[in-house]
Formats: C-alpha cells, sequence, structure tokens
C-alpha cells in the first residue's frame, strides 16, 4: 500500500472510531506513518482536544524512540510521548490507596520475598516505581508491576478506565510488536469503555520482535483494521531481495532513491578476532568505507571480546541488570569515568575551552597562568596512567592531586566501606564484589568501553540498532555467544530441538540484514555444515564464499 493510500486508511479508521493495526516491513517508514498520523489528528481536531482538556497519548518501547518523536512534534503539549510504563503509571500513579492494596498483595503471594508489617512500614511512604527490580520494603514497584498493578487496577475499577480514556481518545502505539499482551488487552478492552473511544492505532512489525513479548501476532485480531505497507526507502536492491528471501511472506518493493548495493558472505576460521580483522580489511580494500560499516556482533560480551573491556564488563555482572547499569553510567564509577574521559579527550583534541568547562564542573578553578603548566603536566601523566595503570591506581591519582575532585557519590561510597558496621542496603555483597572487580580493571578497558559507548567504534549489539541505519554493516554470526540463538538454524531453514529459537533467530538476523541502507556483508564464525553453508549462500545471493584466514 503507497503511503498516501496507508494515511487515507488510516484517517478513515480514525473518523470511524475503529482502531487499527499498521504491519510494516522494515525501512518502510513506520514511524513517519505515525508521526504523520498524530499531525493530522492534530490539525483536525486541535481545537475540540484543547477544549475539553484531552490529548494524544503516543507509546513507545525505548527511551531513545520517545525522544526522537517528541523532537519530531516539537513537543507539542497536546501530546504525551512516553514508554508505555511512563504512560500506565501516568494515568494510575494518583491512585495511591488502591495502589499500597495491590502492593499489599504482591507482597501476600510472594512467599519467599514476603515482607512483615508491609502496611506499617509503608504508612505515609509513596508508591513509586524504578528500573532496577521490586523493592516493596520502600514501596517501589518494578516496570513489570506497572503493567500487571495497571491492568488490575482498570480491570477492578472502571471509572480508572473511563477517566483515562475520556483523557487519551486517540492511543498510537508504536513498535507494537515488543508489547506485552497485557498491554494489548489493556488498551483494547479495558480503554473501551466509553462509546468508540480511545482509537487505538498500532504501528510495528511483527518480524522485528526481538524482545522478549507474549504477545501474539495482533495482525489476526478480530476488530481490528489491517493496513500493510510494502515500500522499502531505506535499503539497497541486493539487500531488499535478501530480505525478500528471509521473509518470502511479505515481499517489499523499492520505494526511494535505491541503491543497487552489494552483498556479501565471509566464513572465519582460527581466532575470531583475526578472523573479523581480515574481513574487515578485505571490504576496505574492495572500496567499502570503513568509517561507513557497522559491525554488529549479538552481545556486549562478543563486542568487549574484540574492543577489549572483558573484565570492565565482569565486574558490571557482579551488579543485578549490572549490564543496564553499565550502559546508562549512573552508578558511582560511571560518574567519575565519564568526568576523566571528557576530560582526556578534550585535552588530547586540544580543545582547551571545553576542557576547562569540564574541569570546573569537576570542581576546579584555574586562576594562575601558573596553574597551567600544572594542569599540563598532571593530565600528562593522568594519560600515561590511563593506558598503564587501574581504576584503582586512577582513582587513587586523582586523590593525590586537587585539580579533580571526585563525585560525592563515589566519595561517599569510600567512606562508607571504611566505616566499621557500613550501610548493608548501600554496600551489600553485590555491591562489595562490584567494587572489589572494578579496581583492579585496567585503565584502557575504561577508555575502551567509553570509545564503544561514545560511537567511536563501528561496532554494536544486534539488539542496539534496532530502528537504526548505516551505509554498510558487517553482521557477526557466532552462535557460541549466547544459546538463546543459533544463526546456523536459519540459513538450514530448521532448528529441530527449538522452533521457537529459530524463529527468534530469523527475527533478530532479519532487523540486522536491513538496517543496511547500501551493502550488507555476513562474516560466519560458527563453523558450518554443508548444508547450513548452501543455505547461506542462497539466502544471502552469492555465489562466492570469501574464506577469512587470519595470519599465524
Amino acid at each position: 500500500m503507497a503511503e498516501q493510500d496507508t494515511l487515507e486508511t488510516i484517517r478513515s479508521s480514525i473518523n470511524e472510531g475503529k482502531s487499527f493495526v499498521v504491519e510494516a516491513g522494515a525501512g518502510s517508514g513506520k514511524t513517519r506513518s505515525l508521526i504523520d498520523t498524530v499531525r493530522s489528528v492534530l490539525e483536525e481536531r486541535r481545537e475540540s482536544l484543547a477544549t475539553h482538556g484531552r490529548r494524544i497519548a503516543c507509546i513507545t518501547y525505548t527511551n531513545v524512540a520517545k525522544d526522537e518523536i517528541i523532537a519530531r512534534l516539537n513537543g507539542d503539549p497536546l501530546v504525551f510521548v512516553g514508554t508505555i510504563h511512563e504512560f500506565i503509571w501516568h494515568l494510575v500513579s494518583g491512585y495511591q490507596t488502591e495502589l499500597l492494596e495491590e502492593v499489599l498483595v504482591l507482597n501476600e503471594s510472594d512467599a519467599r520475598r514476603h515482607i512483615d508489617n508491609l502496611d506499617d512500614r509503608l504508612r505515609g511512604m509513596p508508591i513509586t516505581y524504578g528500573q532496577y527490580g521490586r523493592h516493596l520494603e520502600r514501596g517501589e514497584l518494578f516496570h513489570d508491576d506497572v503493567i500487571s498493578i495497571g491492568a488490575r487496577l482498570f480491570s477492578k475499577y472502571p471509572k480508572v478506565s473511563r477517566i483515562a480514556a475520556d483523557l487519551f481518545p486517540y492511543v498510537f502505539v508504536d513498535e507494537y510488536q515488543d508489547t506485552a499482551s497485557e498491554v494489548v488487552e489493556l488498551l483494547l478492552t479495558n480503554f473501551a469503555v466509553v462509546a468508540s473511544r480511545p482509537v487505538v492505532g498500532f504501528f510495528g512489525d511483527p518480524m522485528q520482535q526481538i524482545y522478549d513479548s507474549s504477545l501474539d501476532d495482533i495482525t489476526k485480531r478480530p476488530g481490528l483494521r489491517h493496513i500493510t505497507k510494502i515500500e522499502n526507502y531505506r535499503c539497497s536492491m541486493a539487500v531488499i531481495n535478501v530480505l525478500n528471501r528471509l521473509r518470502p511472506e511479505l515481499q517489499q518493493v523499492p520505494a526511494g532513491n535505491n541503491a543497487q548495493g552489494e552483498v556479501r558472505l565471509f566464513v572465519g576460521s582460527g581466532e575470531p578476532s583475526r578472523a573479523l580483522a581480515s574481513a574487515m580489511v578485505e571490504l576496505a580494500s574492495d572500496g567499502w568505507g570503513t568509517g561507513e560499516t557497522k559491525v554488529l556482533v549479538l552481545t556486549h560480551k562478543g563486542i568487549a571480546r574484540e574492543i577489549g573491556y572483558a573484565s570492565f564488563l565482569a565486574a558490571y555482572s557482579e551488579l543485578s541488570f549490572g549490564n543496564d547499569r553499565m550502559m546508562k553510567r549512573d552508578d558511582e564509577f560511571g560518574e567519575t569515568f565519564s568526568l576523566l574521559e571528557e576530560l582526556a579527550r578534550a585535552y588530547a583534541e586540544k580543545r582547551y575551552g571545553d576542557f576547562l568547562a569540564a574541569l570546573g564542573r569537576g570542581g576546579h578553578r584555574t586562576r594562575r597562568h601558573s596553574q597551567k603548566r600544572e594542569i599540563a603536566a598532571y593530565m600528562d601523566n593522568l594519560c600515561v596512567l590511563r593506558e598503564t595503570g587501574s581504576v584503582e591506581q586512577v582513582l587513587a591519582y586523582i586523590d593525590d592531586s586537587t585539580l579533580i575532585v571526585k563525585p560525592t557519590r563515589l566519595r561517599r561510597l569510600e567512606s562508607l566501606l571504611t566505616e566499621p558496621d557500613p550501610d548493608m542496603e548501600l554496600v551489600s555483597p553485590p555491591k562489595r564484589a562490584f567494587i572489589n572487580a572494578m579496581k583492579t580493571v585496567p585503565y584502557r578497558e575504561v577508555v575502551a568501553f567509553t570509545n564503544y559507548y561514545d560511537e567511536h567504534t563501528p561496532f554494536s549489539t544486534k539488539h542496539g540498532v534496532k530502528g537504526a541505519e548505516y551505509p554498510s554493516v558487517l553482521v557477526v554470526i557466532d552462535d557460541s555467544l549466547w544459546p538463546k540463538y543459533r544463526f546456523a538454524s536459519v540459513f538450514s531453514d530448521s532448528d529441530p530441538t527449538s522452533p521457537q529459537r529459530l524463529a527468534r533467530s530469523r527475527r533478530l538476523l532479519y532487523v540486522c540484514f536491513s538496517r543496511a541502507k547500501r551493502d550488507l556483508a555476513v562474516l560466519c564464525l560458527s563453523k558450518l555444515s554443508g548444508s547450513e553453508l548452501a543455505g547461506a549462500r542462497d539466502l544471502l545471493g552469492v555465489s562466492e564464499i570469501a574464506i577469512s584466514v587470519p595470519a599465524e
């Protein structure tokens, strides 16, 4: 369906008060359709929405997507844009009495972690929700609790549903395939209580469901108008052909200024890092721009192996939600590392204005010319220590000078550790294990991770690039990294031990392949059988296999 036809069908559904689902393959402009839909509703109904105190809800899956949509809508106050957890919490957080009742029910149902006298402990304390697990002792819910409790409140108290539906007569869900089935039921059942409000529009693609979700294919759900987009504005014709072979049930067509493109297949042998380096050298020699090629690896463990921050990653694994904390850089160490690396990069690049500004944020004020020589000597030594010392040694170097002041959170944590009876909530055994492990990490691994985090390397996880696009993509296939996936089974179209794993692996490859605007390469580090190798050649449409043999 052409873009204009898609929008007309959506507009017709909205006018009829009929909910709908837009199924759109990779590169088809799903988010653009969603944005255009929101703009259309605003254009036609802005005055009515404002007069009655109503808004449009736009639900996203990630904060990155949320920020993009807010920017593209210029922060319009008549549009609530947020994750599903933020949206549900926005609707129910005011019902504190009812939330407390649900918290007590959760506590009673959890025999292993039951908290005695929780009612008394929570008296006068607000119920909130956080990102790092359930902590009922302080009235803090986790993401999943927000969904389940929200659904129960809407079911038990119809008035809550009526108020919510009246406040948000239009609810549009981006990347619906990653939404929990409870959310779909909540929107289509609990909300559908005020005449034809709300109209719920789902935008997404079941083939790009790469996060765990209990959601069935809602395109088959009765009562939803099904709209399909087959255009691909992003990918080259060579890549579209691969996508169509990977997903024959939805055949895409080029719809923009699609390049011709190229697809390559490498089979690696020997040590993985050498095989990858060899493949990248060969691509570069064939004219693939190294700065344009994104290398997709399944896990942070794989990227850490290639870039060199394995011990740093292992330290964070001591914490619950350690990977999330590492990527958010919102812990005591992350705050310190961010400051140090910002200073080091600005100093090395001779951006002295930025350097002095960062130094000021670190608590230092430069007043005399002689201090500049002291600062230069200090930074020269620090830059050497960043490559040769451990995290503990770098932190000790900071302590020995007044140039950089450690962030308050790290200083407070270190002081707690020296107390004879530290607060165990702040320095619990996992936290203590994390701190001890982090101190022994070679600081050069902090530098390597920061370069990756700040996108100064070509690497990314396969999950981390969803929604993104790059001129060229190199997908690394290594089935030893995570048993949840087996990509070789996609090439043979068979995984007798786990059909679910086959489908999951196929979806993730589809997401990875479809990031490529022009060229796509695949490097297989896993050992492939004859049938798997033949299947890889057929899928990618290549007649020759480039063997990457690293030098001894």
